[in-house]
């Protein structure tokens, strides 16, 4: 009697044991299958195939809900999928948020994959950490089924009830198991949860000033394009000032040596004149004293015609000699009096003509003096030019140096680039690695959304750490830019990445004339 107990004990123990190790097995495939479902979905959502997505996340959801595993980390990332699709997709945003706080409860350390990071998908993950997860409710998908009859449906029905209370016994251990694991999963999840609120809230300032600044650097850049396109306007019209200015330079130089020729013919000619008046001064001294010694003569002849009067007949004939030389007297001193007139009035045209010069020397006093203070007015304006582009050189300098580092670095790579950029403009590239990384060089690949080739460039480090390049205006073009950045150690390993060739991540690309409008606004 005890013997036969003993076997059917021992009976069983071992059909106890070959039903658990069967619900382990089959557990153990259900997680390969959720594994294979969940990357087939992500392949298929990157593909544009969003009803083949949806369908395998269905199928994946019922899965783990038929093998007790709704728990499990690998649902975390199945219910980030979901939500992706609801809200990119579907536009419902309360849904996605409900998955997005069952991916959280499950656990607090999952992220939204880069190439699916929208800005409504991250403000919908925000909301998805202040949701408490018990209001959540079943997020079970329906799963398309074939239509049964009645009886087959109660046949299944019928069968399914049977195999459950077959396999109710041996399952229980491994419930039991289960359950117990799942609660140990559970206060993993709940205590990651709570460090991962704690992280959230040490880093909200953090990325509450990374938004801002981020504000400020785009308000910067329409400020900057806008006083770019304003210095461009006044260099143009700057250049134009200075060629107007050397061709007035080039007439006022002419024409200074036409003046000049002008004023040494004048000298000439001056010279000349006063040269002139002493020859005619000199001349006019004999005469004048001639007159005068004519005068004296006449007065000596008419003394002697006078005397002459009451003289005898001789006295009377010298008389009519004296009288016949009076009218050739008279015409010389006319003449001599005419002669001083002519030179009195050559002398006053004389000092006419030199005021006249010393007016004109004073005109072209003034038009150079006027020349000159144009000429310092055209050097003064040069060099507020320069000054100006020697501070843009600056500036640009500043931008391309970026800000200071973040206190902390939440990814192996992280880089400063915005999700928008108006096309044709320089993009300035910002990124830095852990320094538990060990990374001695990080490369940039980027192309645009058309491109099947990415262009590399290899990223500099700045003096506040930052690792920099500029991507040329010229190059940002298209609607989409893909890139990827690759850390690598001393032997030229790869160390670490943000992004990779066929999950890149993407920055959108604004129209030229979209990004014009905007920078007047």
């Amino acid at each position: 009697m005890h013997v036969a107990k003993r076997i059917a004990s021992l009976v069983f123990a071992l059909l106890f044991l070959v039903a658990a190790r069967k619900a382990s097995a089959d557990t153990k495939e259900a997680l390969e299958q959720l594994k294979t479902l969940s990357q087939s979905a992500t392949g298929a959502y990157q593909d544009g195939d969003f009803d083949k997505a949806k369908s395998q996340l269905t199928e994946a959801i019922n899965l783990a809900k038929d093998n007790g595993l709704s728990t499990n980390r690998i649902m975390a990332q199945v219910y980030i999928l979901v939500g992706v699709l609801k809200i990119n997709e579907h536009k419902d945003i309360d849904g996605g948020i409900k998955y997005f706080a069952k991916a959280i409860d499950i656990s607090p350390a999952v992220k939204i994959p880069p190439t699916m990071a929208t800005k409504a998908v991250k403000a919908a993950f925000a909301k998805a950490e202040d949701v408490d997860p018990a209001t959540i409710g079943d997020l079970t998908e329906p799963a398309p089924s074939k239509k049964q009859s009645k009886k087959e449906a109660k046949e299944a029905a019928a069968e399914q009830e049977k195999q459950e209370k077959q396999d109710k016994a041996s399952a229980a251990a491994a419930a039991a198991e289960e359950k117990k694991q799942a609660e140990a999963e559970r206060k993993q999840a709940e205590a990651e949860r709570k460090q991962a609120a704690a992280e959230r809230k040490k880093t909200d300032a953090d990325s509450q000033k990374l938004v801002d600044d981020l504000a400020q650097t785009k308000v910067a850049e329409s400020q900057l394009k806008a006083d770019r396109d304003k210095l461009q306007r006044d260099k143009q019209e700057r250049e134009k000032m200075l060629a107007d200015a050397k061709s007035y330079l080039a007439q006022l130089e002419k024409e200074k040596a036409a003046k000049d020729k002008q004023i040494n013919d004048l000298n000439t000619k001056v010279q000349q004149l006063e040269k002139d008046k002493a020859d005619r001064d000199a001349k006019l001294g004999p005469t004048g004293a001639k007159i005068q010694q004519l005068e004296k003569d006449k007065a000596e002849k008419d003394k002697q015609i006078a005397a002459l009067t009451a003289s005898d007949k001789k006295e009377r004939e010298a008389k009519e000699k004296l009288l016949q030389e009076k009218p050739e007297l008279q015409k010389q001193l006319a003449d001599a009096k005419g002669r001083i007139l002519q030179l009195e009035k050559e002398k006053a045209e004389r000092d006419k003509q030199i005021a006249s010069l010393s007016a004109s020397d004073k005109k072209e006093r003034e038009s150079r003096e006027k020349l000159e203070k144009t000429m310092a007015d055209v050097a003064a304006r040069e060099r507020e030019r320069r000054a100006k582009e020697v501070e843009d050189q600056k500036e640009k300098q500043q931008l391309a140096e970026g800000g200071e580092l973040p206190g902390h670095i939440r990814e192996p790579v992280t880089c400063d680039l915005p999700d928008e950029v108006p096309a044709g403009e320089d993009l300035y590239v910002h990124c830095v690695p852990q320094p538990g990384v060990g990374a001695k060089l990080l490369a940039f690949y980027y192309r645009s959304a058309g491109s099947a080739i990415y262009n590399a460039v290899m990223l500099e480090r700045s003096r506040k750490g930052w690792y920099v390049a500029t991507i040329p205006g010229g190059r940002v073009s298209g609607k989409l830019l893909h890139y990827y950045v690759e850390a690598r150690d001393a032997k030229e390993k790869i160390a670490a990445t943000n992004g990779k060739a066929n999950s890149p991540n993407v920055v959108t690309i604004r129209a030229a004339s979209l990004a014009k409008a905007r920078g007047k606004h």
